[in-house]
């Protein structure tokens, strides 16, 4: 009766995952967000909102360039180019003139709060005579009149003099490195990003397309950069491995289990429970994380290869049983139960195999966090529907196809197991050598972030093409400033920039935006001068004949800006595409805690930058690589202490589960697959990072499989070392086809299983070829 309840929950869980997709299969979405990789945490509420705040803006964005030997037709280009990627559903072309035009009205109501250097200087040394007669010299064009606003709201144009004055730092590209050829560049937005890697395929066709059109219209040259091609590429690359592992596997366990079984029964058993671990593997992530990440499938699908092991396992014992004249044939299965020494090794295995791929969890890597729940999950649900749903298929007798395996194990057995004894010692001095060779220096590392990718060469080109052309900013390295106050924030910007070394040209900031609070009502002040009754103002209209109520809408509006600032949040509101260089966190009232960026503009003493920023308590400079690479670094040595760590829990459990501590001696199979895989694929080329670490949990989970599944069932070596070769076989497949992938971290992770994998199984096979250790009366062993 339980077992009928048991199977009949499980069902109704299997039902539900399915309607939820068939009712919602939006919200399976596919996410190919590269932050995933990034190693740094950040515990700071405020500071990672801002930090968010500018990753979104940064990976919703990208650049394009346009370039020919002719300005007109160059410029013809990209006015083209813009109008096609404007007709794209979800971009927008953000230019210069347009976040220009937006700024202006929004500064206008506040304009008696700017003033330049020149302007706080004439104030001070000239009469208002002769500031009113520079006036209206301007607005005669004598001399250099240009006006951005009306006369009626700037009469003596000193808020256009200010707007003239800040048009270098509101566009970069004025001040970047004069070249021959003409070069137009812009930026694209998206106003409503894809949601998934098919979405976002579409939409890269599409600017593509756009693109070479113009190209060919105009012969111009345009490139294109930002995270959205990255992204892009990446998951294009991991969508062919995906197809490749997926196909190679299930290919691989639909030919080994009909070869072998003979019979569609188990067939179905086997691949309803990958259905069932990659199914719940993918409601675990969206319900979790909300999408599931390209790379956790990338890895999910090598699952297959793991999960069908319980299903062979399985299928083998009640074969064993079947030949058994000690024991009927399936008589356990058709009374809806399981064996002992079958229930055993399953439990024993899938908690090895969780123990090994939840450690992954442990990582501070996202990504890592995704692929363990992932894999958890659909390791458990493939488990369960093995021991819940086995019973009903094995009702029937199964026949097996033994003698080519047979044939295989006894040839492995043949060069591997003549000498179990020497073997043991083989593997053991393999492993010292291997750890010696690790000591004596061939231990290379790489926590580099960069090596993570595999990019396209032409996509690479472009990126450092349109750096060159456009970048005016260092990569990857900015200033973050902290405080409870606005002022606070302009405060540590003017010491910084007062400091020896530092030019105030160096860094952009929000001060290329506005002035600081005081400095505004301080401009204000001074600007009575110019507006007071009597004023700079009245002489000028005096001058020009006006009646004086011509001019007193000007000296009202100065009156009521009075006590009034203009913030750069505020801005923000007024003014889409500003970058997000302002974020207001956590706090209460006006004590929130706030966050400024600042970025270094190219060809800065970056030591200097970095000595002047250490000796200010609100400003931390910030080098993203090397924070990343020191980040991966300490991943990479946590995570083989975590090993360590591991190896010992694996042992208690043993200990425990077998009353013995020599058990414990079966660990030196892992570790010394371990030791030997690390030491090949450094001998291949390989550096060793984060990833090649956690792959090495996996090791010892796998190989803990092998080794509880021929230990347990030593009495019956035939039907347990077939199991254990298909098994074996299937996952060495997916592994091996993840250690031939592009993406470098998937090859990482491949590659350890791939070889500690083999090597467990070698040792599986060749070591317990004999009787099942004597058991003591009473034990449960």
């Amino acid at each position: 009766m339980m077992s009928f309840f048991l199977r009949l929950c499980f069902i109704f869980t299997l039902l539900a995952g399915v309607l939820f997709v068939v009712i919602n299969p939006q919200a399976v979405q596919i996410d190919t967000n590269l932050n995933d990789l990034n190693p740094e945490k950040v515990r700071d509420p405020a500071l990672r909102y801002a930090l968010d705040a500018l990753t979104d803006n940064i990976s919703q964005r990208f650049m394009v360039v346009v370039q020919s030997d002719d300005d007109k037709r160059t410029e013809q280009a990209a006015r083209s180019l813009q109008t096609a990627l404007n007709v794209v559903p979800g971009l927008h072309v953000a230019g210069n003139d347009e976040m220009q035009a937006a700024y202006l009205p929004a500064i206008t109501p506040f304009r008696f709060n700017f003033l330049s250097d020149s302007q706080r200087e004439a104030l001070n040394d000239k009469t208002p005579e002769q500031l009113a007669a520079a006036a209206q010299r301007k607005l005669y064009q004598l001399g250099e009149g240009v006006r951005l606003v009306p006369f009626e709201q700037d009469p003596l144009g000193w808020f256009s003099d200010y707007l003239i004055g800040m048009s270098a730092r509101l566009d970069p590209s004025m001040v970047a490195e004069k070249r021959t050829a003409a070069v137009t560049s812009f930026s694209v937005s998206f106003t409503d990003f894809p949601a998934g890697m098919t979405q976002q395929h579409a939409v890269y066709e599409q600017i593509k397309a756009a693109e070479q059109a113009v190209s060919e219209e105009f012969d111009v040259s345009v490139l294109h950069s930002g995270m959205f091609f990255f992204a892009v590429d990446s998951a294009q690359s991991a969508k062919a491995d995906i197809q490749l592992i997926a196909a190679g596997s299930i290919a691989g366990v639909l030919v080994l289990m009909l070869l072998v079984f003979r019979s569609l029964l188990p067939l179905t058993l086997a691949l309803g429970s990958i259905a069932a671990g990659v199914g719940a593997g993918i409601l675990a992530s969206v319900w979790v994380y909300g999408s599931v990440h390209v790379l956790t499938i990338v890895f999910g699908a090598s699952l297959i290869g793991i999960v069908v092991d319980y299903s062979l396992h399985y299928f083998y014992h009640f074969l064993s049983a079947a030949q058994s004249p000690a024991q009927p044939a399936n008589e356990k299965a058709r009374a809806g139960g399981h064996d002992t020494v079958l229930y055993r090794a399953m439990v024993l295995s899938v908690i090895t195999s969780l123990v090994g791929y939840g450690a992954l969890s442990l990582a501070e890597l996202t990504i890592l966090k995704k692929i363990a729940l992932f894999s958890c999950a659909g390791l458990a649900m493939a488990w369960l529907s093995v021991m819940l749903l086995g019973p009903l298929v094995v009702r029937r007798p199964i026949e097996a196809r033994q003698p080519l395996l047979k044939a295989v194990i006894r040839s492995c057995q043949r060069v591997t197991a003549r000498r179990p004894r020497a073997l043991a010692i083989a593997g053991l001095a393999m492993a010292v050598m291997s750890a010696l060779y690790l000591y004596a220096g061939g231990l290379q590392v790489n926590d580099d972030p960069r090596r993570f990718f595999h990019v396209s060469p032409a996509l690479l080109e472009q990126e450092q093409a349109v750096s060159a052309l456009t970048q005016v900013y260092e990569p990857g390295r900015y200033l973050l400033i902290r405080g409870q106050q606005p002022q606070q924030i302009f405060d540590a910007l003017e010491r910084l920039l007062s400091s020896e070394g530092v030019p105030r040209d160096s860094v952009s900031s929000i001060a290329d935006w506005l002035p600081s609070p005081e400095a505004q009502k301080a401009d204000y002040v001074l600007q009575a001068k110019l507006y007071s009754d009597g004023g700079v103002l009245d002489v000028f209209a005096r001058a020009l004949g006006l009646p004086p109520e011509s001019v007193a809408p000007v000296k009202a509006a100065y009156v009521d800006g009075a006590g009034k600032v203009l913030d750069f949040a505020g801005l923000s509101e007024r003014v889409d595409g500003l970058p997000p260089l302002w974020s207001a966190g956590s706090g209460a009232g006006n004590n929130k805690d706030i966050i400024s960026f600042a970025l270094i503009r190219k060809n800065s003493d970056l030591a200097a930058i970095e000595k002047a920023a250490a000796a200010i308590p609100e400003i931390d400079y910030v080098n993203t690589l090397g924070n990343a690479t020191l980040a991966l670094k300490s991943q990479r040595e946590t995570g083989a202490i975590l090993l360590v760590i591991a190896y010992g829990l694996v042992g208690l459990l043993l200990a425990l589960w077998y009353r013995s501590a020599g058990v414990i001696r079966l660990l030196l199979i892992p570790a010394s697959a371990s030791l030997i895989a690390v030491a090949l694929v450094l001998l291949c080329g390989q550096a060793l990072n984060v990833f090649h670490i956690m792959a090495l949990f996996l090791v010892l989970g796998l190989g803990m499989d092998y080794i509880i599944f021929a230990r347990e069932m030593a009495d019956k070596p035939d039907t347990t070392q077939q199991a254990i070769l298909l098994s074996a076989v299937t996952s060495l497949l997916s592994f091996g086809l993840l250690a031939f992938s592009d993406m470098p971290v998937v090859q990482a992770f491949g590659s350890i299983i791939l070889i500690g994998n083999t090597i467990n199984f070698i040792a599986a096979i060749s070591l317990f070829n004999g009787e099942p250790d004597k058991k003591e009366k009473g034990s449960h062993v």
